[in-house]
C-alpha cells in the first residue's frame, strides 16, 4: 500500500506521509525483535531511528512550507 501512495501519488506530502508510516513500522519492528531476542541493545537503535525520522518529517515540513 505504502508503493502504491509513493510511486503513483505526485503529492509531496503524501510521500513525507508513506515515508514516516515506514520507519514507524520499521522502528515497532526492531522493537519487536528486541522483546523476542531479549536483546535491549537494539532498543536504542530503535530511539535512535525513531529520533532521526521524527527530525527529518519535521525538516521536510518546515521546508516545503517556505
Amino acid at each position: 500500500m505504502l508503493y502504491c501512495i509513493v510511486s503513483k501519488s505526485n503529492n509531496v506530502y503524501y510521500k513525507v506521509l508513506a515515508f514516516n508510516n515506514f520507519s514507524t513500522q520499521a522502528v515497532l519492528l526492531i522493537v519487536a525483535i528486541s522483546i523476542i531476542s531479549n536483546n535491549f541493545f537494539s532498543l536504542d537503535i530503535a530511539l535512535l531511528y525513531a529520533s532521526i525520522s521524527f527530525i527529518s518529517t519535521i525538516a521536510l515540513m518546515k521546508l516545503m512550507s517556505l
